[in-house]
């Protein structure tokens, strides 16, 4: 619902341009970084799996749309003028990559101890994480006409999947957030066109998901989720 309402937001916005400055911008963005993620599985009987972490290079695209504060009453308006309040969506998926974990030995429940081999799952089992539905809610405040901060709330969307043994099953969706904190560069025409050059640091707080299978024993954890990403960004005040 808050993606809608902030979409008919930047539509509307577009539609009802006028002459003065109204303080809404509008643009889109491309950036690089790179994601680091680190899980683990742990057994409710004291065996706990070795953590393992990996990194993620991305190249990604969004758009974003900010307003002012320059509306509020007297010295407020002044220094609102500074600020923007924005949201900023990643229109692509970030991969995290995949992890392979092996347990140890694990009799298949209902099963017969009458063969050995029988007795035992297989033991490989993987995991690969991608990130959807990036969302930032941000503000930003500028400290000279080519320089300003930047910090907000993050919301994504983490979509796994999981194959090994059929007695584990994970969910596959999960919902985290977690903060930003940035800096960037901008430089302004006189037509209102502008080009912003950034750094972001992103920090995601990270979840437990019990074995919803019949092997109900194990815990998989996925760690926070840290990164930074250097973002170009180009727009248009009106």
């Amino acid at each position: 619902m808050k993606k809608i309402i902030l979409a008919v937001l930047m539509i509307s916005g577009i539609f009802t341009m006028v002459s003065a400055d109204i303080g809404l911008n509008i643009g889109v963005s491309a950036q690089v970084g790179s994601m680091e993620a680190s899980g683990k599985e742990v057994s409710s009987d004291g065996t706990t799996e070795t953590s393992k972490t990996r990194e993620a290079l991305f190249g990604t695209g969004g758009f974003f749309i900010e307003k002012d504060l320059a509306f509020l009453p007297g010295r407020l308006g002044t220094i609102g003028s500074r600020i923007h309040l924005g949201y900023d969506n990643t229109v692509n998926d970030l991969d995290l990559g995949t992890v392979n974990n092996a347990r140890a030995f694990t009799k298949i429940p209902g099963v017969a101890a009458t063969d050995i081999g029988e007795q035992l799952e297989d033991t490989n089992h993987s995991l690969n994480a991608k990130i959807s539905g990036f969302t930032t809610t941000y503000a930003t405040f500028n400290i000279t006409d080519w320089l300003y901060v930047k910090a907000g709330n993050v919301d994504v969307d983490i979509d796994t999947e999981f194959k090994g043994t059929t007695t584990s099953s994970y969910a596959n969706k999960h919902s985290l957030d977690g903060k930003m904190y940035g800096f960037g560069l901008q430089k302004t025409s006189d037509n209102g066109l502008f080009f912003r050059a950034e750094y972001n640091d992103y920090s995601i707080d990270g979840k437990s998901v019990v074995n919803a299978g019949a092997d109900s024993k194990f815990t998989a954890t996925l760690n926070d989720v840290d990164g930074t990403t250097g973002k170009i960004l180009i727009g248009k005040a009106f």
